[in-house]
């Protein structure tokens, strides 16, 4: 009988010695698909299951779809392009009486003439894009090229820089708006730059899923740019070039994630996951484990 229980206890501590030497934390393993944990009489079995947790270590993972299939990607010269035309668009609005600022005054006059009404849904659409390309990826079936993690990252730096250059070349610039309300902030249109900052990383993030789910960020990125210029709160330059800041916001973004993964000390090969459903008498829960 002793020697029954010593064997047993031998092979609970080869066991343990295995699972230390396969991961970096004790007793922490990645969930497969066959396996779920239940806590039934204060004592934990392991059953077969064909039930998958809700979240999967995909999600977390840094690898992007193009990366993984191994797509060329596009020369980082070549995604400054729309967004400088953007910028020079406005410039020439700005600082020469041509073509560009008789357009402007033009569009003006006619919504002076013709609208008589204020539409306040841009104030509510600007958001849109960017809440979508921050949470959309916890839908089932679809994923994003960059983690939680990461998106949240690409959109927090990308909106510093967007309001930096909006609210700078706003006080340099003062540019009178179309209304004429004494109001001398209109250039560029930070609501448009919000707008297509969010619009852009909508695309970015799932264009390896559905191109559409881009079109239709910078389709509402769009709407609020021309409800700018409809409520007379905007000249077309302004809007262009709000669009062209938001661009170049979020690229700019995208450039600087390795940067940050080297300051903040994030590991993206060492990463785990676990989640554990607990099940207990009167008490139900998940235990998560995260490791960077």
């Amino acid at each position: 009988m002793i020697k029954k229980y010593f064997l047993l206890l031998l092979g609970i501590a080869s066991s343990l010695h295995a699972t230390h030497a396969e991961g970096d934390t004790l007793g922490i393993v990645p969930f497969s698909q066959d396996r779920r944990f239940l806590e039934k009489d204060s004592h934990t079995t392991i059953m077969d299951s064909n039930v998958s947790p809700t979240f999967s270590s995909d999600r977390f993972s840094t690898v992007s779809l193009g990366e993984s299939e191994g797509k060329k990607r596009r020369p980082t010269i070549t995604r400054f392009i729309v967004p400088t035309l953007c910028l020079a668009y406005g410039t020439a609005a700005r600082f020469n009486e041509g073509p560009v600022r008789r357009f402007d005054k033009h569009i003006a006059g006619q919504v002076n003439k013709h609208i008589d009404r204020h539409y306040g849904i841009d104030n509510s659409l600007l958001i849109m894009p960017a809440a979508v390309a921050w949470g959309l990826d916890f839908v089932p079936g679809v994923k994003a090229r960059h983690n939680f993690r990461d998106r949240t990252m690409i959109l927090a730096t990308s909106y510093t820089i967007m309001f930096a250059l909006v609210y700078t070349t706003k006080d340099l610039t003062s540019v009178e708006r179309p209304r004429q309300w004494g109001e001398y902030n209109s250039f560029p249109s930070g609501h448009t730059a919000i707008a297509f900052t969010g619009a852009h990383i909508l695309y970015r993030e799932y264009r390896d899923h559905s191109p559409w789910i881009g079109i239709g960020g910078y389709a509402a990125a769009a709407a609020v740019g021309a409800l700018r210029v409809v409520n007379n709160a905007h000249w077309v330059s302004d809007v262009i070039t709000g669009a062209g800041v938001g661009i170049l916001s979020a690229e700019a973004a995208y450039l600087m994630l390795p940067v940050w993964h080297r300051l903040l000390g994030i590991n993206t090969d060492g990463r785990q996951f676990a989640l554990a459903p607990q099940l207990g008498r009167g008490s139900a829960g998940f235990g998560v484990v995260y490791v960077f």
